[in-house]
């Protein structure tokens, strides 16, 4: 994915590069704000379009304090100058501001990738989702040394022998995470612990003593007491990853045997804290499972349309978006367009490397369950390099 990242920029001098082809978007237009609302109202209904696109609200430092997307330009910013605002913020933002910019975008999935790009560039002050510092979503990793366990990172680290995600919703993926290690038998004391086996031959009988109450309460092993074999502790680590890997969904049905037991024995709190980590861990199968769904299913050429009657590529590997380009209308286009296919369909899944790249992939995955239909016009990419060659051989193609 190219470099996208500018921070700090003083001044505002248009919206900036994409990794959309610019034959998918239109040309910026800015226009200082009348004082008038009918006249706010006249001046979009004169030049703003009836088309999907991005918009933002620059405040009197020419600063970005706003962007926004619409499926429908016109009809979006007007609702900023009803008589009624549609809502505190909306009015907030109109008052802060002194301009509105705006740029059309061939279509509406193509302009909510537009609008997580800008927020993240730009990082406007009335905009709380999408920014580096708000609402992240984040990773599930295994990992940790002699004695792994589950936890909860925002950026991939060396330490993490195994990472799942993106995942939206941190507060429940936190307690996911607390519910993994409880469930499998996973510490979650800090690395700095120092651990031992019990099949770790010693010179000396020392008995240990457990650092926390989890191993009384019969959900840890107690590797920093050598209460267990490091193979017992490995098994735990190979169950909590099947489970997350979808491959192994059984600790649902030995928690649902234990709720309606403790249930029905009338140890009430016991099956009120099982049924919060059945409902922990469904909530976590889920999200999974769409992630490893998007990694499998969304790998290929997404035509979509540009503008002018074109069509653009959108390259999708794993379910990122890691280009795009306008569909081989040229030879240049269509040489060019072969060698990155070439190198994308050869290439490993990509790890999300930012909040953008991660919030992109999350757009994609929601976009296709919104219209799961959209799955029947990925192109395979060698089937997209047929497409390539074939027009290639037809010897209709210009050079540019």
């Amino acid at each position: 994915m190219p470099k996208l990242i500018e921070h700090q920029i003083p001044n505002f001098n248009g919206f900036g590069a994409s990794i959309l082809a610019q034959q998918t978007r239109g040309r910026i237009k800015r226009h200082r704000l009348p004082g008038d609302r009918m006249q706010a109202r006249a001046l979009l209904h004169d030049h703003c379009p009836l088309t999907p696109g991005v918009y933002g609200w620059l405040d009197d430092r020419n600063q970005l304090c706003y962007v926004g997307k619409s499926k429908s330009l016109r009809k979006r910013l007007l609702s900023y100058f009803s008589k009624t605002p549609v809502d505190k913020k909306a009015a907030r933002i109109r008052q802060h501001s002194q301009k509105l910019v705006w740029e059309p975008i061939s279509n509406e999935l193509l302009a909510l990738i537009r609008e997580q790009e800008l927020i993240y560039r730009w990082r406007p002050e009335f905009n709380t989702q999408g920014q580096p510092t708000k609402r992240q979503p984040a990773f599930i990793c295994i990992g940790g040394g002699m004695a792994p366990n589950a936890f909860f990172t925002r950026r991939l680290t060396d330490k993490s022998e195994l990472s799942f995600g993106p995942i939206a919703g941190t507060g429940r993926l936190r307690s996911a995470v607390e519910t993994i290690n409880q469930c499998f038998q996973l510490r979650d004391c800090p690395d700095k612990i120092k651990f031992k086996f019990n099949n770790q031959l010693t010179l000396f009988e020392n008995p240990i003593t457990a650092q926390c109450i989890r191993f009384e309460l019969g959900t840890c092993p107690a590797p920093c007491a050598a209460q267990c074999s490091s193979r017992t502790y490995q098994a735990n680590v190979d169950h909590a990853r099947r489970f997350i890997l979808g491959k192994d969904r059984s600790i649902l049905t030995r928690l649902d045997q234990q709720m309606q037991k403790a249930s029905g024995s009338q140890s009430f709190e016991k099956a009120a804290i099982l049924r919060d980590h059945i409902s922990n861990l469904n909530w976590l199968d889920r999200r999974m499972s769409a992630l490893r769904n998007a990694q499998e299913s969304y790998n290929g050429v997404l035509p979509i349309e540009a503008r002018k009657k074109r069509e653009a590529w959108l390259f999708l590997k794993g379910g990122q978006l890691i280009g795009s380009t306008v569909a081989p209308d040229t030879e240049e286009r269509a040489i060019a367009t072969i060698k990155r296919l070439t190198e994308v369909s050869l290439a490993e899944n990509p790890i999300p490397e930012n909040l953008m790249e991660m919030n992109l992939q999350l757009i994609l995955i929601a976009w296709f369950r919104k219209h799961p239909q959209l799955k029947n016009s990925l192109i395979p990419f060698g089937d997209a390099v047929d497409i390539c060659e074939k027009r290639l051989d037809g010897g209709f193609l210009k050079t540019a």
